[in-house]
């Protein structure tokens, strides 16, 4: 190869890496009706990515402030559509206080949306479309934990997971716990079981690959993960770090396949003129080794 082709590989393979970093965060503060999309979780339907994202007060000074819920859909992960605000939960007259990270789940025609009100209390609303129009699904909470999210398996089994910081199942403490849901989605089918070993501090979230059940949490600063045979284990395996500190703001992430691709989503709060209560979604392509384990993730902006 001449140098000549050796300069333009480089040039391709510079502005395919410009092309990638440059789409962090996914909103700018320049889009028109910007808003602070936090806590993405994301989900694959119909052939398009949908995140379903807390909603950060532009003039918020902690936590107390989320109440609502906001989506961001894409088909390409280039050009994204923001739905803005598609649910105020607080218009249920049974939610009420500080409403954080939500999840989403697919099963028989509906659209499940979990979200915490009052920091612990899991709600449920429901859709015939990924963005709504949403309404109640329940009219109070189907049990407590901190930040509900929810997997449905390969036969159509549907579990929800969390951890118990403000909880405490077992004493004070707080770790990764799991259960089964009913088939209308809005019962537990069991108790809570207890997953991990380790301690977490929040942010739990699930998928699978290959057969084998990955559990991300947020433990300190970083993300962490772990690995089992089954959705409910006897304690999955800690397998290590999985991302670094999130910038200028605790992490709070999920992932997905998408053509082929995994990609791990996350919130930072050292952009759009942000900080700790005031974050913005962001994501990175994710990798595996041949074991199955994850390559850390790599944070770009």
């Amino acid at each position: 190869m001449n140098i000549f082709s050796k300069t333009i590989v480089v040039l391709s393979l510079l502005i395919s890496y410009m092309s990638y970093a440059q789409q962090n965060p996914i909103l700018k503060k320049s889009d028109p009706n910007f808003l602070y999309a936090a806590d993405p979780a994301a989900e694959v339907y119909n052939g398009k990515v949908y995140l379903y994202c807390s909603r950060d007060q532009p003039d918020a000074k902690g936590y107390s402030s989320m109440q609502d819920y906001m989506i961001l859909e894409s088909s390409d992960m280039k050009t994204w559509k923001n739905h803005g605000v598609v649910i105020k939960p607080r218009n249920f007259d049974w939610a009420h206080g500080q409403m954080n990270a939500p999840d989403a789940a697919y099963k028989d025609g509906w659209y499940y949306l979990y979200f915490p009100f009052n920091k612990t209390y899991i709600g449920v609303a429901k859709s015939k479309t990924p963005t709504g129009p949403w309404q109640e699904a329940v009219t109070k909470e189907i049990g407590v934990i901190f930040d509900p999210t929810v997997f449905v398996d390969d036969d159509g089994q549907a579990y929800i997971y969390g951890n118990d910081h403000k909880v405490n199942f077992e004493g004070k403490g707080s770790h990764i716990y799991g259960a089964k849901l009913k088939d209308n989605m809005v019962e537990l089918d069991g108790p809570w079981v207890r997953l991990s070993k380790e301690v977490v501090n929040e942010a739990v979230h699930v998928f699978k690959r290959k057969g084998k059940y990955y559990f991300h949490a947020r433990v300190g600063k970083i993300t962490e993960y772990w690995m089992a045979d089954s959705p409910l284990p006897k304690f999955a395996k800690h397998v290590g770090v999985l991302a670094p500190d999130s910038p200028s703001s605790p992490n709070h992430a999920s992932a997905i396949e998408f053509n082929n691709q995994w990609y791990f989503f996350y919130h930072r709060g050292d952009v759009n003129n942000g900080n700790n209560y005031r974050r913005s979604a962001c994501f990175e392509k994710m990798t595996f080794n041949e074991d199955g384990s994850i390559k850390p993730i790599v944070y770009h902006k």
